[in-house]
């Protein structure tokens, strides 16, 4: 797994987050420009050389090329298809139970093809959704006018370290699928917080560095970096290497690491789950047929819903929702470590 401690320059949050990729056993894949390698194999970032809107530019250029294949992903039959299902089933779900009055103010960060936009704006809720691939903007525009909704639903282009709109002006803010893709989630959690009213909740997910399957694989357990490095010239020697074009990759966060940072923005934790059990692999290998990989997934998940310990925490994503204080100041942005004026308002 690309290991790579997020060192953050401002706030008090300071854990590792975890890169998917696996220098180890991808002879190509790279290193931020400006990372340094500590002695314990971890990759920790000079921020006066690596900018998180850079990074920011380069996910966004990934979703714009491959907007298509993330608006089909919903009705595959594959075991992650079945986890980004589940996961928006249970985020409908905990909407539904904050009873929302009609015609409350939500706005969706990184809508994609604007699904779960458009459930809400179906249960009569004024949902204005942001992407930053304007080829996504596009997709969610065309399934509100097929869906007869677009009056309630408005789709633009967005950037979530410095939302376009003024201070307190939404009931609901929420983000699936959001927090693997930045560089910098602590910013982004702060601008959401600004943006929410007083009381107001915001709903988030993050991919689970401790999620079952990754555990299972040596090739993904964090635990095993070390010995990972310590082969990887054998490996190298004998061609088992695989080459790596160096695409745009995810980015694993402990549920601690997405607790403390919505603590710090003023938050206050209401609920929170991990979901989704798969697909298994072993040295990136998928040994279980679709069927089976889904069938195990189902059955996990069942024993997570229960609370066991250890599958409910080991699920591959982190769902929580959480309220923002009723007392905290909003007159403040720090997207970009500064102050910063808004200047469009919610009508």
């Amino acid at each position: 797994m690309y290991l790579l401690a997020r060192n953050i320059c401002r706030g008090p949050v300071r854990q590792a987050s975890y890169r998917i990729h696996d220098p180890l056993l991808m002879c190509n894949e790279q290193p931020l420009q400006g990372a340094l390698e500590n002695r314990f194999g971890v990759f920790t970032v000079n921020q006066s050389t690596v900018s998180y809107r850079q990074q920011q530019e380069e996910v966004n250029a990934y979703f714009q090329s491959q907007s298509s294949s993330w608006k089909d992903i919903y009705a595959e039959n594959s075991v992650q298809a079945e986890i980004y299902r589940a996961r928006q089933a249970r985020a409908l779900a905990w909407i539904d139970e904050l009873t929302l009055a009609p015609g409350s103010h939500v706005l969706e960060v990184g809508c994609g093809a604007g699904f779960l936009s458009v459930a809400l704006a179906q249960r009569g809720l004024r949902v204005h959704a942001i992407d930053s691939a304007k080829a996504m903007v596009e997709l969610a525009r065309q399934h509100a006018a097929e869906s007869g909704i677009a009056d309630l639903l408005s789709v633009d282009v967005g950037d979530v370290y410095d939302l376009a709109f003024k201070d307190e002006s939404f009931d609901l803010v929420f983000a699936l699928g959001v927090i693997p893709w930045l560089a910098r989630p602590e910013l982004a959690m702060h601008e959401m917080a600004r943006v929410s009213r007083p009381g107001g909740h915001v709903l988030l997910s993050a991919d689970n560095r401790v999620a079952l399957h990754l555990l299972l694989d040596p090739a993904t357990n964090p635990a095993l970096t070390p010995l990972r490095r310590a082969v990887k010239p054998i490996f190298k020697r004998i061609g088992l290497l695989h080459q790596s074009q160096g695409r745009t990759a995810e980015t694993l966060h402990n549920s601690h690491f997405i607790d403390e940072a919505l603590g710090n923005a003023e938050f206050i934790k209401t609920r929170s789950i991990t979901l989704g059990f798969g697909p298994f692999t072993f040295l990136y290998y998928k040994f279980f047929p679709k069927f089976l990989g889904i069938a195990l997934h189902r059955h996990l998940q069942r024993l997570a819903d229960r609370n066991l310990p250890l599958f409910r925490s080991s699920g591959s994503q982190y769902l929580v929702l959480a309220r923002k204080s009723a007392s905290v100041p909003s007159d403040r942005s720090i997207s970009a470590g500064k102050t910063v004026s808004k200047t469009v308002k919610v009508q």
